[in-house]
């Protein structure tokens, strides 16, 4: 496993490597035999989190954002397709008066269980949690917790078939 804790150097291999950009390696962990393809971006900034398991394939331009209060979990074994977008805090927006961009961020989590693969282009919202072998059909939106062994499509995210 590599932590990313204080190790610059390492950090900088890493993004070198794998040809993927980051921010706030200092609270992100990678388990072995992990695969980021090129133009992905891992962010975990402002108090955020990221910890990715053991095996774990994330294809490219894949965007993990547990920057502002968020945390991810991500388990062993998962699929993460091309354009995928998982962000763990949202834009506060209660104020009419004032800019969204200055209302600053509510921080969630979302946890990945192991065996899941996620196809291109899904989007996984915070406090959301995508038990172990489940299926995310491509282009879906996820906003609430998937059950186990399940197949889920559309937008927002539908059961169309259990596995088990």
């Amino acid at each position: 496993m590599v932590v990313l804790k204080e190790d610059k150097e390492n950090w900088s291999k890493f993004q070198k490597w794998n040809w993927f950009s980051g921010n706030g390696g200092g609270n992100i962990e990678i388990g072995d035999n992990v695969s980021i393809m090129r133009y992905s971006a891992l962010y975990a900034n402002d108090n955020g989190k990221i910890k990715i398991g053991n095996n774990v394939s994330i294809n490219s331009n894949v965007c993990i954002g547990g920057a502002d209060d968020g945390e991810i979990e991500i388990g062993d074994y998962v699929l993460i397709g091309q354009n995928v977008v998982l962000r763990a805090s949202d834009h506060e927006h209660s104020s009419v008066e004032i800019p969204i961009m200055k209302q600053g961020h509510t921080g969630g989590k979302i946890i990945i269980e192991d065996g899941v693969w996620i196809g291109a282009n899904a989007i996984i919202t915070r406090n959301t949690k995508i038990g172990a072998h489940t299926i995310i059909a491509a282009g879906s939106v996820v906003t609430h917790d998937v059950d186990p062994y399940t197949i889920v499509a559309g937008v927002p995210a539908k059961i169309i078939k259990r596995r088990k």
